[in-house]
């Protein structure tokens, strides 16, 4: 878990945001980039495509914005289904169609970032700020929103390559995340797709702030965030991390409703399980044989990690592998 080794009397606000982005990269859950890249980072979308068949605006229910539909398929896989194998397959098909769109570059810098190649994921954060640009004048909202993507992925690029001790240096960054969201919040306060990523970061944020009212930060998400199975994967996430395992069982249980064959979701709710102990131990096992029983699909160092918590709560035994 996310240890607090902040200084509350010496450091700034801004110096607390980014010691918490390079730790919250330590994290049980290695997505980070799929937490705040599968949610902070890549969940965003786009219409600057040339001419794509277009799907559904996964965030908004009136005023939707038009996707490509080969990202559209690769945002689904990745954080609907949990298929991170898949998911990098199709981010490579949508990259020969629809290179103009943030969203694709932004999943591609967490793709990388799971990779632990922080240039590439760099390489695509600055795809990602191109795209954004272009956005402006055409949806300022999105355009800030992307902006403030651009400069989390930047910032995350600093503190993995030279260490938390490099904050001052990427403090412009952070500053410029939460300026870039108060432009787009300025815009539409309400937009599910802001909130999305308005509500990762706030979370973030409580999670190593003990002075921070956590439910006052979970606002975003509760609201009007979307989708469901990022937005309660969030919430999960927040409690998880406050030690409120009956909150976040709540959370997991609803995100599952919405995505039910996403194993990265049952390995969350196994830890949440985990977490209350006694009766709850058995339960726990069997969500975290659910997860491995899709193994194939799961990220290499995601799947060694549940591996390694199933082999825990098995008292050293192996767990099952996908047949």
């Amino acid at each position: 878990m996310l240890k607090n080794d902040l200084n509350l009397a010496n450091n700034s606000h801004l110096t607390y945001s980014l010691n918490l982005l390079g730790n919250f990269m330590k994290r049980p859950l290695q997505s980070v980039f799929v937490s705040v890249s599968a949610s902070c980072l890549a969940v965003l979308v786009t219409a600057v495509t040339a001419m794509p068949s277009f799907a559904a605006d996964p965030f908004r229910s009136t005023n939707a914005r038009e996707i490509g539909s080969e990202t559209q398929k690769a945002f689904e896989l990745m954080f609907k289904d949990g298929n991170y194998v898949a998911a990098v397959k199709q981010l490579d098909l949508a990259v020969r169609t629809e290179a103009n769109d943030p969203l694709l570059f932004s999943l591609r810098a967490s793709t990388f970032y799971a990779k632990e190649d922080y240039l590439s994921m760099k390489i695509a954060g600055d795809r990602v700020r191109v795209n954004a640009e272009a956005l402006k004048g055409k949806d300022n909202l999105r355009a800030y929103t992307y902006l403030a993507v651009s400069d989390l992925i930047a910032a995350g690029y600093i503190i993995k390559t030279e260490g938390v001790s490099s904050a001052p240096s990427a403090l412009p960054l952070v500053q410029s995340v939460f300026d870039n969201i108060q432009k787009a919040k300025d815009i539409s306060p309400n937009d599910p797709e802001l909130n999305l990523i308005k509500g990762y970061v706030d979370m973030l944020i409580a999670s190593v702030l003990p002075l921070s009212d956590l439910e006052t930060a979970l606002e975003s998400l509760k609201q009007y965030a979307a989708p469901d199975y990022l937005k309660w994967r969030g919430i999960a996430l927040a409690y998880r991390d406050a030690r409120k395992p009956e909150l976040a069982l709540d959370a997991v249980n609803k995100a599952l409703a919405s995505a039910p064959n996403n194993p990265e979701l049952n390995y969350l709710k196994g830890q949440v399980l985990w977490m209350q102990g006694g009766s709850s131990i058995p339960t726990a096992k069997k969500q975290f044989e659910l997860a491995l029983s899709k193994s194939k699909q799961l990220n290499p160092s995601l799947l060694s990690e549940i591996r390694e918590q199933c082999r825990n709560i098995s008292n050293g035994t192996n767990c099952p592998e996908q047949k």
